[in-house]
């Protein structure tokens, strides 16, 4: 039976279906993309781990008040990692060697009472402060573009830009009275900002925007929020008023070519709608935000969930994948992968995610997000008590998401692949258990067999008992047998 569905899926090729290239570029199983069926496996998310260390970033300073967190960015710029974050509705800058231990220093920019701050900007006009960002409600990130010739304007910074009491020609159509968009300041050091322009598009409306740089089409890409729902959702919470629905909703916008500053999509909600919450979601539930950014092959998008309840609600971040960076598919069965903390703790009720990509520390990858001990308004629950801090969360290099297979042993059988390389790795936990991999080809030969797999690496190469890939040219198809193993990705190398 096995040897005649293979048959059927190599067939594939002679109706006009490309066999997918495996090369240096890791295959993550985010989504099917490589998967042409299995059996008794299924897809598990593996939530990244929070630091022992947490918070990295507490409020410390009286023009913080009560609250940091991430809307902001944390980048690696030549030997430290630089944060700029919300400090009590202005913005603070901290910097630190070891990603864990940070700095507030004081910038010689901004004073309060008299006293040197870390802040580089505050909103609207205060002691020391020159009023650059008339509009600034809050800001979204900084990121450093080397692509722009123009020293002054090495730092970007990208903010809500808001206007009441707004009689102009471009209102918001969520917001009456109201100009709302993307604002950009410049710097050319990170720390000293002047505006770029308050208004560069109004294809966002609200908080909690991010954008990535795509590589494959030179461009910045918006991701950031309108107001929509689906129909069979607005249905579902109509008679629900406790539930404070709003249809917060992603859409997306790109720039010119290599250019922050000039976008294609400007006008007031302008944006592609990408992605929204449906029946699957928990009842009144929205897309707050998305951040995405291109990893091996792939754009991941961390979603950030709005649960709303009678007695509790939450924000939490989820997993989305791409191939386009237009259509996204969330991930497996949802499960957080940021998820909030438990009762009493710092991080209880709303998590935010920095609008940067995670940074790459060894074999890790480093998220830095916000968390909030209160829920999101208008929501208030008895005993809680406001506070923001900033914390890191980790995952090995590439566990996202797993194949696995439990007790009873599951096979997985992929698509036509042109293995492009000599040798086959996998990114595997098979420690306690065992997983084999045969090489198949078009006629349904069984040209090569693994040796057995049976321990945990990012980096397992592929021992062959019989065969190889050294003379494999033409399309084949993986069969992998597995049994109580977690298979994060593979992908090929010519060494």
């Amino acid at each position: 039976m096995y040897k005649i569905f293979i048959l059927l899926v190599l067939f594939s090729l002679t109706a006009g279906a490309q066999p997918i290239k495996v090369g240096t570029v890791r295959q993550l199983f985010l989504d099917d993309h490589l998967i042409a069926s299995q059996t008794n496996v299924s897809r598990k998310i593996h939530p990244a781990r929070k630091h022992p260390a947490n918070p990295v970033l507490e409020p410390t300073e009286p023009w913080e008040r009560d609250t940091v967190t991430l809307y902001g960015s944390v980048i690696q710029d030549g030997d430290k990692k630089r944060m700029w974050y919300y400090a009590g509705g202005n913005v603070g800058y901290a910097e630190s060697e070891d990603g864990l231990k940070w700095r507030k220093p004081g910038l010689g920019v901004i004073t309060d009472k008299g006293r040197d701050t870390n802040l580089v900007i505050s909103r609207g006009e205060g002691e020391g402060s020159p009023a650059t960002l008339p509009y600034l409600l809050e800001n979204f990130g900084v990121f450093r573009d080397d692509r722009d010739a123009d020293l002054s304007r090495r730092y970007k910074m990208g903010y809500l830009s808001l206007h009441r009491n707004y009689t102009g020609p471009k209102p918001s159509p969520f917001h009456a009275g109201q100009r709302r968009g993307l604002g950009v300041a410049v710097s050319p050091d990170g720390i000293r900002w002047q505006l770029y322009e308050s208004w560069v598009t109004q294809a966002t409306c609200d908080g909690a925007t991010h954008w990535m740089y795509d590589p494959v089409s030179r461009r910045y890409l918006l991701y950031g929020r309108t107001k929509f729902a689906l129909s069979e959702v607005l249905a579902a919470v109509a008679d629900k008023p406790w539930l404070h629905f709003r249809g917060r909703s992603v859409i997306r916008a790109e720039s010119k070519p290599d250019d922050f500053l000039h976008w294609e999509q400007v006008e007031p909600n302008s944006g592609e709608l990408v992605l929204t919450a449906d029946l699957k979601d928990p009842l009144g539930s929205e897309i707050y935000s998305m951040m995405v950014f291109p990893y091996e092959g792939v754009y991941i998008g961390l979603v950030q969930m709005f649960h709303k309840q009678r007695d509790t609600c939450s924000l939490e971040l989820q997993l989305a994948v791409s191939r386009d960076t237009r259509h996204f598919t969330r991930v497996g069965d949802r499960a957080p992968f940021i998820p909030v903390g438990p009762q009493g703790s710092w991080d209880q009720y709303n998590n935010s995610i920095a609008t940067s990509p995670p940074l790459e520390i060894g074999d890790e990858l480093w998220f830095y997000y916000g968390g909030r001990s209160s829920p999101h308004s208008p929501y208030k629950i008895a005993g809680t008590v406001k506070r923001g801090c900033i914390g890191l969360a980790t995952i090995p290099r590439d566990r996202f998401v797993s194949l696995s297979a439990g007790k009873q042993s599951g096979q997985i059988l992929t698509r036509p692949l042109q293995l492009d390389g000599r040798v086959l790795h996998l990114n595997a936990n098979a420690s306690a258990g065992r997983m084999t991999i045969e090489i198949v080809d078009a006629a349904g030969n069984v040209v090569a067999r693994s040796k057995p797999i049976t321990r945990d690496a990012l980096d397992i190469p592929v021992e062959w008992e019989t065969g190889g890939l050294e003379t494999i040219t033409a399309p084949v198809t993986l069969r992998i047998q597995m049994q109580q193993v977690e298979l994060f990705a593979l992908w090929c190398s010519r060494i």
